[in-house]
């Protein structure tokens, strides 16, 4: 390779490094906060969160990844024009193209792995990570057992009169479980509780009442016992079908249910929207790199300048997606042209920029 891209990736790189793991840790921030709650209140080990968060990772890198490239293309090539070492280079015989054509690369490259990761690689691992999240957010690890209150557990709520947390001892104990006309009803005048972590909390009754319902609202059964088990599975919930998110579905996938006649309109259009959304956003370091290059070889006087002008870049590029999201969804006709909005805006900016930036 020669020095000259050398010498432009070597500069490029640590920063672009630095500013990827700036924007990874502000948008996992709210996903952590949210993990390790789960994990404190389920009694769940450290090196899950870990796990879930190598699971979410594409779908956050996914935008971080161009976000980072463009900050760190703007500061690093403001800070050469700064120095006065891009004007060396020009006056050396080197033109704008070859100056910024190692970035040119890098930004191909970035798109061409975003593509696969925007279809695939993401949308598989966001379906991973929320698979785990329901699934632990429905274990039981351990019970806080309150006195005098009433306690959830799964289809069964729990209330005792006297709760002791460590020992799981229980006096006075009400289980019921609610039904559409009546619900089983249990009373024992004492009990104790244990927990089976990953499938759910056994109780053990004694000297009690079993109240159990009955097809005609005003009839039931009842019977008493001197010794009752009850295991409640909690995690029952996560093991049933649920609607996925698009967020969780392949490409393939929103485009059959796109084209399934019995999905409707609205939804129909998300679907059309989104896959369009996934390339569009994967196609954005490139689009950075046209408007990003050429600014970022304006000279400033402020020290911080590239940074800012690289949000206000930003800014107006997710304000148009947006912008461009929103129609599609509204207008069948746009649904598959209204996200392109902010690529080609960029695009012909970057034109504009390029153009008068390499005349110079």
């Amino acid at each position: 390779m020669p020095i000259l891209p050398r010498y432009v990736l070597r500069q490029f790189l640590p920063i672009f490094g630095a500013c990827a793991a700036l924007f990874l840790g502000v948008l996992m921030m709210n996903q952590f906060l949210r993990l390790f709650s789960l994990a404190m209140m389920k009694g769940i080990p450290a090196w899950w969160i870990l796990t879930c968060f190598a699971r979410l990772l594409p779908s956050i890198a996914a935008l971080a990844v161009p976000m980072s490239f463009l900050v760190a293309a703007m500061v690093v090539l403001g800070q050469l024009s700064d120095s006065g070492e891009v004007m060396a280079l020009r006056a050396s015989g080197f033109s704008y193209g070859e100056i910024s054509r190692p970035l040119l690369w890098t930004s191909v490259a970035l798109s061409v792995l975003l593509l696969f990761v925007n279809h695939k690689i993401g949308p598989e691992g966001f379906h991973s990570f929320k698979k785990r999240t329901t699934e632990a957010a429905q274990k039981v690890a351990r019970v806080e057992l309150r006195s005098r209150s009433f306690t959830q557990f799964g289809p069964w709520r729990l209330y005792a009169r006297d709760a002791d947390a460590k020992t799981g001892d229980l006096e006075g104990v009400y289980l019921v479980k609610p039904g559409e006309t009546q619900g089983m009803r249990i009373n024992a005048e004492k009990g104790r509780l244990s927990t089976d972590p990953g499938r759910g909390i056994t109780l053990e009754l004694l000297d009690g009442q079993l109240q159990l319902p009955s097809r005609e609202p005003e009839r039931f059964t009842s019977g008493r016992f001197e010794r009752y088990s009850v295991f409640v599975p909690v995690n029952a919930a996560a093991l049933a079908p649920r609607e996925l998110d698009m967020q969780e579905m392949s490409t393939p996938r929103l485009r059959a249910k796109a084209a399934d006649p019995a999905t409707s309109r609205d939804r129909r259009l998300e679907y059309r929207v989104e896959t369009v959304v996934r390339t569009v956003g994967a196609l954005s370091p490139f689009v950075f790199f046209w408007v990003g290059v050429p600014l970022g070889m304006v000279k400033r006087r402020t020290r911080g300048a590239d940074f800012a002008a690289s949000l206000g870049v930003m800014f107006v590029f997710y304000g148009l997606l947006v912008v461009g999201v929103s129609l599609g969804r509204r207008h069948e006709a746009l649904a598959p042209i209204a996200p392109w909005l902010c690529d080609g805006v960029g695009l012909a900016a970057g034109a504009f920029l390029s153009r008068r930036a390499s005349a110079q």
